[in-house]
């Protein structure tokens, strides 16, 4: 046992080295961002599934406007059980779609496609689902999209378009695991067990800083007719800031890091869209589970029915951990605490410890 930096006592989760890994293309949150290391590519354990995608009619969002013609895209794998009740739902992280989830999942991955029904979502604001660059006439709606809004138009896919009412995971990483915190509040009778990865269940405000400063990025320069690929190199200048630590960019020297800046704003530019990314950002940096109530925080916690497994770093300086672990001991969480210079990328970095613990706490 060891204490981190809350006086918590942690448990020990397993060993093994740090292992690196790449994603099939750089995905902002660094599932792709290369670290300047010798890197494990992490291989997929099946065929790359075609992506799906379905028709919800009309999205209504929490805080007003309406998505027309709602589309939600998803990947499955695995088989599903006669009693339909083996599926594992894993919704994307900031900017994540769900192929970047591909090479993370199977046997020896964080999740069994062999035992369970494994359904990757692009989260609504990206990839094929419903968002401002690939929905016409609705594009300001997106400016008030949230987490929620997110796991209804999941909610809404598994029980009118796929006949599963009841799921056994919830898992994601970063805005994935805001999603799965926000599945166990809303819909607490429906799944069995969640795992948050670096998540949180309300944006500190040293995170809503960063936030903040990388949204003003792309508004302020829009706004000044900044050209994109401008946007997208001071974006990437910020994600290297937060995305690891101190410690671990500094080890890497700064000819290596320029380049891997580089790298990264090229990657985006040519990949993602400036106005899906900043409803994404909007929706991370005002989420709070407990609705910005404190009297609800508690209220909130006690709703929680499922099995959770908090899986967090307090080396994270992206989505900093107090509030996710001030949430897991409100729920009497298992919590695996990683400490490593990785910082928010400690899934992948670490994925020798953490995977292993995840499928075990999944198949309990």
């Amino acid at each position: 046992m060891s204490r981190n930096p809350s006086g918590e006592k942690t448990r020990k989760h397993g060993g093994g080295r740090a292992v690196f890994v790449r994603s099939a293309r750089l995905v902002f949150f660094a599932v792709g961002a290369s670290f300047g290391a010798p890197c494990a590519v992490a291989q997929p354990q099946a065929p790359l599934p075609a992506p799906r995608v379905a028709s919800l009619g009309t999205c209504r969002l929490a805080e007003g406007g309406n998505i027309p013609s709602c589309r939600i895209a998803y990947r499955a794998f695995g088989a599903l059980n006669d009693s339909r009740t083996n599926t594992i739902l894993i919704p994307t992280w900031l900017l994540g779609r769900s192929d970047d989830w591909v090479p993370f999942v199977g046997s020896d991955g964080f999740v069994d496609t062999t035992r369970y029904h494994v359904i990757l979502v692009d989260a609504l604001g990206d990839g094929l689902s419903s968002s401002p660059s690939n929905t016409r006439g609705a594009r300001t709606a997106f400016a008030h999209l949230t987490v929620g809004d997110m796991v209804e138009s999941q909610y809404r896919l598994l029980t009118e378009q796929l006949g599963i009412r009841h799921l056994h995971a919830v898992l994601g990483f970063s805005m994935g695991g805001m999603q799965a915190i926000e599945w166990a509040v809303r819909h607490p009778d429906f799944v069995d067990v969640i795992v948050p990865i670096a998540g949180a269940s309300r944006v500190g405000t040293f995170d809503r800083l960063m936030w903040t400063a990388m949204l003003n990025e792309i508004e302020d320069g829009q706004h000044a007719h900044v050209l994109p690929d401008s946007i997208w190199t001071r974006l990437a200048h910020l994600e290297m800031l937060f995305v690891q630590t101190p410690v671990g960019v500094n080890a890497k020297g700064i000819d290596a890091v320029e380049s891997e800046i580089a790298a990264n704003a090229r990657t985006y530019r040519s990949q993602w869209r400036l106005e899906d990314y900043a409803a994404q950002l909007r929706a991370i940096r005002r989420y709070d589970v407990a609705q910005s109530r404190p009297d609800e925080m508690q209220r909130s916690a006690d709703r929680v029915r499922a099995r959770v497994l908090a899986v967090y770093s307090w080396d994270d300086h992206m989505v900093t951990a107090g509030s996710v672990a001030a949430f897991a001991r409100a729920v009497h969480a298992d919590t695996l605490s990683v400490p490593s210079t990785c910082g928010h990328v400690m899934l992948f970095c670490e994925q020798a410890r953490v995977a292993p613990a995840i499928r075990a706490f999944i198949a309990r």
